[in-house]
């Protein structure tokens, strides 16, 4: 089983949380002694255990363990480092950003988005649970332990090499599913909101959006006009009922509005306006604004290759990072006192 000295911010919650008054399997001491409790230790098994949908064994939960004193050494090191701060913002902004990986992962938010709600932020957290000031004890105890690594190894990390030619074409290459934009489109739309209308409600919206369609193809009022005075989408009214892009086989669309209605946008053509289209949010009136087609973007497009340079780096970066870490623990090992009690002597 891989080593690995840091773990999410969540699942460590185990690892620094309060530990219970049980048997220490293990005691550590770098600048002060601390128990490793076998309820810390049995509780980090669990997750990995379920992790990996199979029971570790004996020799998997000794690496676990001494993951775990890896860790407390680490920790002690960078809280007595007067060279390593975090600040209060620090640790805000990686707890967001940790926790919207995990939520990415888990499909609840789309990739590349980031929780910027404070309120969201610790509701998400306490559904886990835990309280929002024990998840950001954590995260700034993983923050103290990135920076004692980083600050002591300054030299070795500023001399990782810029990712070659060779290595960005390569990453090209295997992600190239993530530079296919597919068909898109942009719409403009007249809106009548029935998210909160009973049936009776709603069949009032529906004569409205009717009245007004036909006023659009009988009367001098145009599509913009009936924008202002009827659309009930505040957002985009006022810049003319504007939405998109939409992608097509986008879930979250799909989701959204369902899948009938947006089938019914990428049926349209450019300019053409549309009957009354009902939608998960509503009733809509479409007016086509743009339509692009599928289409892969160059390995040389100039925000392309930025990405694939941050891409390659990171990984770059990690793998030095992870390296420079091992070889600080064995020197903090050299100093520490531990001692193994019961199974794991």
């Amino acid at each position: 089983m891989k080593r690995n000295f840091l773990t999410g911010a969540l699942a460590s919650l185990v690892i620094f949380g309060s530990a219970a008054q049980d048997m220490a399997v293990a005691t550590v001491r770098l600048e002060k002694t601390e128990p490793i409790s076998g309820h810390q230790l049995d509780k980090t098994i669990q997750v990995i255990e379920q992790q990996q949908s199979r029971a570790l064994t004996t020799e998997e939960k000794k690496v676990v363990l001494d993951q775990l004193i890896d860790q407390v050494i680490l920790l002690q090191a960078a809280a007595s480092d007067k060279k390593v701060n975090v600040s209060d913002a620090e640790v805000e902004q990686a707890g967001m950003a940790l926790l919207s990986q995990q939520l990415i992962v888990l499909g609840y938010i789309p990739p590349g988005a980031v929780l910027t709600d404070k309120e969201q932020y610790r509701q998400v957290v306490e559904e886990q649970g835990i309280s929002l000031e024990e998840y950001e004890e954590t995260v700034r105890d993983q923050l103290l332990v990135e920076k004692y690594i980083s600050l002591n190894n300054e030299e070795t990390l500023k001399s990782i090499p810029a990712p070659t030619e060779e290595s960005l074409s390569n990453e090209y290459q295997r992600r190239l599913s993530e530079f296919l934009i597919k068909d898109s489109v942009w719409f403009n739309h007249i809106f009548f909101d029935t998210s909160e209308s009973d049936p009776e409600g709603s069949r009032a919206k529906n004569e409205k959006a009717k009245n007004t369609y036909n006023r659009l193809i009988n009367s001098s009022a145009t599509f913009e006009e009936l924008v202002i005075s009827e659309s009930e989408d505040e957002v985009s009214k006022f810049r003319g009922g504007i939405i998109g892009p939409v992608m097509a086989g986008d879930e979250i669309a799909d989701q959204l509005y369902g899948s009938e209605f947006i089938a019914n946008i990428f049926s349209l053509k450019v300019g053409e306006i549309s009957k009354v289209l009902k939608s998960n949010l509503g009733y809509h009136i479409v007016q086509i604004a743009e339509k692009k087609p599928a289409q892969l973007l160059p390995e040389n497009d100039s925000e392309v290759r930025s990405y694939l340079e941050k891409v390659v780096y990171a990984a770059q970066y990690q793998e030095v990072f992870e390296r420079v870490a091992q070889v600080t623990i064995a020197e903090l090992r050299k100093r520490a006192t531990i001692n193994y009690f019961g199974d794991y002597k």
